[in-house]
């Protein structure tokens, strides 16, 4: 009713003038071209509303709606083109006519509407539709590189549940180097810069390994030649098991298990070994920790003579400090001052760990760079000793090439070595790298960590050889039956005997013993508060934190008052027995063990499925398993030969003959039972599929690529460029990780295993079986994996 009424006043107040008229007649014409496009967006069922508004100009001249489109389009003043049309108009002013309320509301009303519905198809023109189109905000998912040079912290992620990318049919129809963002790292700590994260890892390689076992090693095996097998060691196994553990820790943001169950569930097992065998490193390092302390305390004894001065090293270490015994003639007493010094070592680990990155950051900025500088002081200091030269002589001037295939002694040594010095396999650089934001240069970070811990090793063994060569010069050890046993010690009988009683003989010994034993502790407090750090981040990460609500400190508490407890057999008077007893099985049993595993895991099971879906199961398995027996059974039939008289020179000539045959007859057999539709149905290279390193590839796209580069390998373009720069992983690491790792150390371990000489005429079998035992934990912990995976945890198809 007032719409009529207002149409009414509107024809009264037209009659009157024609100007406004006219200007009412353009306004009740835009009026309707925009009720009547309106009434064309809008559904059927408001079909007679928009009749009743379109019939009645001046209501619709009122809504100033129409208006503030037009002014916020402006684009098309064009509108006044359907003026032509408002003598359609008029007529709707007679319709009110039928007054009724109800007949305005009631159906036949749109019969006299049809006049209106021409306008509509008139008024689709796209100046009213063009503004609709600015609700395309739904942007598109913000991939991996357009948020690297983000700060992760401002990542806010959903449940890791989320974490896969199964939703796409196909691997290949994404960039697979992209990591899945939805990662639980917006609360993660991180390293305040890239220098601390160096000196961190630093102090967690640079151990007392460098100082008293790399100089044993070097003279035990003719000097130089040690260094050969050492560098391949360390080039084709070290550095990239340390790229592996670095890359997987920072792209994956969590501690070891975290980071291989992110691989797959069923490798959460792997990750637990590594971090459950550095625990059992902290637990003797611990011990050795306390006697550096001792030594350190008691270079300050008030008088300018050391208390282990004139022969008498044997008699403070062996019954001041450890109330030393063998393992037979034990009687299970505790040495107080160890024990002391062991609670004390426990009670300063914990004031490094319990605040996570934030203590650590400030330790580490002491425990690698004092020690550095004090070894390179006393190198200069023992350059000018009497004797120095012959002593430098034993260390690296020696050459006897024939130490080189007389057995596999030294391989596996060298080895063993490498492992240690890098704390690889212990789930310390896994830890450490997550922490650091996922577009750091991985590359650059194991260069700078692999060159100063082969630093930090030939320095130590100058330091060390440089005052041996001295105290040969004088040969007055009464302790030592001939001088030439002053360079065949090895140990703790290296550091704290002969090394302690070389110390004496210099002027001012009280201040160069503190310096070097200072040194001592600090590197090896940075290797235990590391490793105690790496088991303490994958509790963190677990669902045990987050469901009993533990705290940096709590944990850290906890995890440090097991480790004292568990640690107080190694104060006992046969305690050093028992440490050497583990030392020597954890080096050569446990390490290789794990640097298998890793390699196993990311080499031949990470992106496995995508090879099963190119070429079948039946073909991946078979050459798999081939793979494996390949380097298994020939390292089996070497040791039979070895043991029952051939030569180790005719033994690996039958070994590598059965290893080719095998691997051959597995490529071929393997290559038979291709499922030939999907190989064409990909349209991939099958023999490349089969025999690559896809996951391992998988890892270098993510630290070659770059926000501004999606670096894409096996093109010879892009290898070329790897191979040349020092921030760049070139196509040897896949080789190395999928091949050479896992094959060394197979038969490394093999031989090992087979080898009765540790501990012979000293060690009963009962005894040497402690550190067997401890190999067995690490293998079930990482075999409960493969039977109880996590089901809210999937592999990472990213």
């Amino acid at each position: 009713m007032g719409s009529s009424s207002d149409s009414v006043s509107s024809s009264s107040s037209s009659s009157s003038s024609d100007s406004s008229t006219k200007d009412k007649d353009e306004d009740s014409s835009s009026s309707s071209s925009s009720s009547s496009s309106s009434s064309s967006s809008s559904s059927s069922s408001s079909s007679s509303s928009s009749s009743s508004s379109s019939s009645n100009p001046t209501t619709t001249a009122a809504t100033p709606k129409p208006i503030l489109v037009d002014q916020e389009t402006q684009m098309t003043p064009k509108p006044p083109t359907p003026p032509p049309k408002p003598p359609t108009p008029p007529p709707p002013p007679k319709v009110p006519t039928p007054k009724p309320e109800t007949t305005t509301l009631v159906p036949p009303t749109p019969t006299p509407v049809p006049p209106t519905p021409p306008p509509p198809p008139k008024t689709p023109t796209p100046a009213p539709r063009t503004p609709t189109p600015p609700p395309k905000i739904p942007t598109p998912p913000v991939s991996y590189a357009a948020m690297m040079p983000t700060e992760p912290e401002t990542l806010v992620s959903p449940s890791r549940s989320k974490f896969t990318l199964e939703s796409l049919p196909i691997v290949e129809n994404v960039p697979s180097w992209e990591v899945p963002v939805s990662m639980k790292v917006k609360g993660r700590d991180r390293w305040s810069g890239k220098v601390t994260f160096w000196l961190a890892s630093l102090s967690a390689s640079a151990s007392l390994a460098n100082i008293w076992k790399f100089p044993y090693l070097v003279n035990k095996y003719g000097g130089f030649p040690f260094l050969v097998p050492y560098a391949l060691a360390l080039f084709l196994i070290g550095m990239p098991l340390l790229t592996l553990e670095l890359t997987i820790g920072q792209m994956f943001q969590g501690g070891a298990v975290e980071a291989f169950g992110n691989l797959d569930p069923r490798l959460r097992g792997v990750g637990l070994a590594t971090v459950i065998g550095g625990f059992i490193i902290a637990l003797y390092n611990v011990v050795v920790l306390g006697w550096t302390g001792l030594y350190f305390i008691n270079s300050f004894d008030g008088s300018n003579a050391l208390p282990w001065e004139n022969g008498k090293t044997d008699d403070f270490f062996d019954n001041y400090i450890l109330k030393n015994s063998t393992i037979a003639d034990s009687t299970m007493v505790v040495s107080g001052r160890v024990l002391l010094a062991a609670f004390v070592s426990w009670l300063i680990i914990f004031i490094c760990v319990f605040r996570s990155l934030r203590s650590i950051g400030a330790v580490v900025k002491v425990c690698f760079p004092l020690p550095f500088f004090v070894l390179i002081g006393l190198t200069v200091r023992g350059v000018f000793l009497d004797g120095a030269v012959d002593g430098f002589k034993e260390y690296l001037i020696q050459w006897n090439a024939t130490v080189l295939h007389e057995s596999t002694d030294i391989w596996s040594d060298a080895t063993s070595q490498v492992l240690y010095t890098l704390s690889v396999c212990v789930g310390v650089m896994t830890s450490y790298a997550s922490f650091n934001p996922r577009s750091q240069n991985i590359a650059l970070d194991k260069n700078v960590i692999g060159l100063f811990d082969l630093i930090v090793s030939l320095l130590g063994g100058a330091v060390v050889y440089l005052v041996l060569g001295h105290k040969s010069n004088s040969c007055t050890m009464d302790s030592l039956t001939s001088c030439e046993e002053v360079f065949q010690s090895y140990g703790t009988q290296l550091i704290f005997k002969v090394y302690a009683d070389a110390l004496s003989t210099i002027a001012v010994s009280t201040l160069w013993s503190a310096l070097f034993y200072g040194s001592i502790f600090l590197l090896t407090l940075g290797t235990v508060f590391s490793l105690i750090e790496g088991f303490c981040t994958v509790i963190r990460d677990s669902w045990v934190a987050s469901s009993l609500e533990l705290g940096r400190s709590t944990i850290a508490c906890y995890v440090c008052m097991a480790g004292f407890l568990l640690g107080i057999p190694f104060t006992f008077d046969c305690g050093s027995s028992w440490l050497e007893i583990l030392d020597h099985y954890i080096r050569t049993w446990v390490l290789f063990y794990l640097g298998l595993l890793q390699c196993v895991a990311v080499g031949w099971i990470y992106k496995m499925d995508r090879q099963m879906r190119r070429v079948g199961k039946a073909s991946v398995y078979t050459y798999n398993i081939g793979c494996f027996l390949a380097v298994l059974v020939p390292s089996i039939v070497a040791l039979v030969l070895t043991s029952n008289g051939h030569t180790t020179f005719k033994s690996c000539i039958i070994a590598f003959g059965l290893a080719a045959a095998i691997l051959i007859g597995s490529l071929v057999s393997a290559y038979i039972l291709m499922d030939k539709d999907r190989v064409r149905k990909t349209k991939r290279n099958s023999f490349w599929t089969l025999i690559g390193w896809h996951g391992a590839d998988n890892l270098r796209k993510m630290i070659n690529s770059t926000p501004t580069n999606r670096w894409a390998p096996n093109s010879f373009n892009s290898e070329f460029d790897a191979f040349l720069s020092p921030v760049r992983v070139s196509v040897f690491f896949g080789l190395c990780v999928k091949y050479i790792i896992p094959g060394c150390l197979l038969v490394l371990l093999c031989a090992n295993m087979h080898d009765t000489s540790f501990g012979a005429g000293v060690y009963t079998t009962g005894q040497l079986s402690f550190g067997i035992r401890c190999v067995w934990v690490c293998c079930l912990l990482h075999c409960s994996s493969l039977y109880l995976p996590t089901d809210t945890e999937q592999p990472c198809r990213g």
